[in-house]
C-alpha cells in the first residue's frame, strides 16, 4: 500500500473516494489521533501499564489523597507504591455474597463515598473513614483508629483489654488497691497505694489527675487526707485488643 504523508487536512474525513489514489487533502479514517485547529494531524498520547492488579480480586479505581484506591471484599495487601486497597464488607455478617461492581467512588467531605454492588444483587452505600498510620511507642486512647504501616484495607480501633474501673465519684470508701478513672478520661487509671484515717473515702472535689508515670495525688475528705492514688502502670502503650474501624470484627459496614 502506497503511503501518503499529510501536513494539513482541508476536507476532514471523507469516504466518498474508497477506490483509486488517496487524496492528500482529506482522510478516509483516523485512529488514535485528531485534527487540530490548524488542520494538522496530532497523535493522541498513549498510555502504559503501571501496575497489574490481582486478577478478579479488586473492583473499581479512584484517585484519592495521592494514590490510586481499589476495592475488594476479602483481605488483600498491595505493596505497590501509589496504590491502596479498601476492604468492603456486606452489612449482613452471615452473607457469603462477593463484591461484583463499584458503581460510584468519589471523595465527599474528606472521605471516600462508595456505592458497591454484591453478588446477591444488593447495592449499599459506604462512607469510608480515614485512619492515621500506626506509630510505635505511641499512646492510643480507647476508640482511637489506626491503619497498619503496610496497608491491607482495614483500620483498627483501640479497645480496653480489661474491664474499666469505676469512674471517680465523691464520698466513695477507699481501700488500698482500689482503682479509679477520672470523670474526664485521660488514658490513665489510678490505684490507691495508701489510706489515712479510720474511714478513708474520696473527697467532695475531684483532684487534678497527674499524667506522668509514678506521680501521686492526694484526695481529701472534709479537709483531711483520706487516700493517695497513683496512675497505674502499663498504660503508656497501645492496647492489643482491637477490631476494625467499623467494630464488626475486621469488616466494613454500610453508611
Amino acid at each position: 500500500m502506497r503511503q501518503q504523508a499529510l501536513s494539513a487536512v482541508k476536507a476532514g474525513i471523507t469516504r466518498l473516494r474508497d477506490k483509486g489514489g488517496a487524496s492528500p487533502d482529506s482522510l478516509y479514517d483516523l485512529l488514535n489521533g485528531y485534527v487540530t485547529a490548524a488542520r494538522t494531524i496530532k497523535a493522541r498520547g498513549g498510555t502504559r501499564i503501571d501496575y497489574q492488579l490481582p486478577a478478579s480480586l479488586t473492583k473499581g479505581l479512584v484517585y484519592f489523597r495521592g494514590q490510586f484506591v481499589v476495592f475488594a471484599s476479602d483481605p488483600l495487601a498491595i505493596a505497590q507504591p501509589g496504590y491502596a486497597v479498601e476492604i468492603l464488607k456486606h452489612p449482613d455478617a452471615q452473607s457469603t455474597a462477593t463484591l461484583v461492581d463499584i458503581h460510584f467512588a468519589m471523595p465527599f467531605l474528606g472521605y471516600l463515598y462508595v456505592v458497591a454492588e454484591w453478588s446477591d444483587g444488593s447495592v449499599y452505600h459506604y462512607w469510608l473513614q480515614v485512619a492515621e498510620t500506626w506509630q510505635p511507642s505511641t499512646m492510643y486512647f480507647e476508640g482511637d483508629t489506626v491503619a497498619p504501616i503496610v496497608l491491607n484495607g482495614y483500620a483498627y480501633v483501640a479497645e480496653r483489654q480489661t474491664p474499666a474501673p469505676p469512674v471517680w465519684a465523691a464520698g466513695v470508701a477507699r481501700a488500698v488497691g482500689d482503682k479509679v478513672i477520672p470523670t474526664t478520661g485521660n488514658g490513665y487509671q489510678y490505684t490507691v497505694i495508701e489510706t489515712v484515717g479510720a474511714n478513708p473515702s474520696s473527697g467532695s472535689t475531684e483532684p487534678a489527675w497527674p499524667t506522668s508515670v509514678g506521680a501521686t495525688v492526694t484526695e481529701n475528705s472534709d479537709g483531711q487526707p483520706s487516700g493517695t492514688v497513683v496512675n497505674g502502670p502499663g498504660l503508656t502503650t497501645p492496647p492489643k485488643a482491637v477490631t476494625d474501624r467499623y467494630g464488626t470484627g475486621n469488616s466494613g459496614t454500610e453508611a
